[in-house]
């Protein structure tokens, strides 16, 4: 077999993922709606008891510290959660229980979920220091988060061999993406566009992920993609307390006009944040 058939049987495989249940699909669309009211997305995220049961208990944890028991979603999204934290967790959650990681012996969802959650912060607070209308902060966000849901697409197809994979990589100075290339015949953002349009998410998502490797790409979306390559590396220096080495970064902020001040700031207040991001981890990885 030629190693395009073998390409191709391997995105026929991703494409015989299943679709999202009608609720999923509900979910996602309420989270991506802007304009949504309280009380619907109440009513949207109530489909999903797993998807509730998890933000409530978030509500109850420590990290925020409440006292008295919250057993209300619209209670604990108003006075606890807040709209914008309870629509990205949302995502995230919906999205891993979709996929399946269980049989993937060596993959570490706490560590996933933690870069997954650091990268969309950084994302996030880059794009509301740079101020460019190209850039929604939210639309950062969710891309940091989505970034590299092609390789919980991969492990859900492939556990062995991302078992493999894991066990012999680094997660900073090793590249899983190339690993994946070499082994599948295709990587884990090559894998996340399929899932993407696959799944009906928003263009510029599919877009992002789609072109993340791509050093020719020169898109409007090609500014984002830049941002969202500075976050990602630096939630893996955050995630390994290598941030004294972050010195690597330089090209990438001034690439930006993001100043070095500007950037460490973000940085800081991102690592002041590092233990109540893991326990989110552990919220979403269930």
């Amino acid at each position: 077999m030629s190693q395009q058939k073998d390409i191709q049987l391997e995105i026929s495989k991703i494409k015989n993922l299943p679709p999202l249940p009608e609720a999923s699909i509900r979910i996602i669309t309420a989270v991506n709606d802007p304009d949504i009211a309280v009380e619907e997305l109440v009513d949207v995220l109530s489909l999903s008891p797993v998807l509730v049961a998890r933000l409530l208990g978030l509500a109850n944890s420590a990290y925020f510290g409440r006292s008295g028991q919250v057993s209300d979603l619209r209670i604990a999204i108003i006075q606890v959660l807040g709209l914008n934290l309870v629509k990205s967790l949302a995502l995230s959650i919906v999205l891993n229980v979709e996929l399946k990681t269980a049989e993937c012996k060596m993959f570490d969802a706490g560590y996933f979920w933690s870069h997954a959650l650091i990268t969309a912060l950084v994302a996030q607070k880059i794009a509301i220091q740079l101020n460019k209308a190209l850039i929604p902060s939210n639309i950062a966000y969710t891309s940091g988060l989505l970034l590299n849901i092609g390789l919980l697409a991969g492990i859900t197809i492939y556990p062995k061999e991302l078992s493999c994979i894991f066990s012999n990589i680094d997660p900073i100075e090793g590249s899983v993406s190339r690993a994946m290339q070499k082994d599948i015949g295709l990587n884990q953002y090559e894998i996340g566009e399929i899932l993407l349009e696959r799944w009906k998410l928003p263009l510029i998502y599919q877009l992002v992920v789609k072109n993340f490797q791509n050093p020719e790409f020169e898109g409007e979306e090609g500014e984002l993609i830049k941002l969202l390559e500075l976050s990602h590396w630096v939630a893996a220096y955050i995630i390994d307390d290598k941030m004294d080495e972050m010195t690597f970064f330089s090209d990438l902020v001034n690439e930006l006009t993001l100043s070095n001040k500007d950037f460490l700031k973000i940085v800081d207040d991102v690592v002041s944040k590092k233990d109540n991001i893991l326990e989110l981890a552990s919220v979403i990885g269930g």
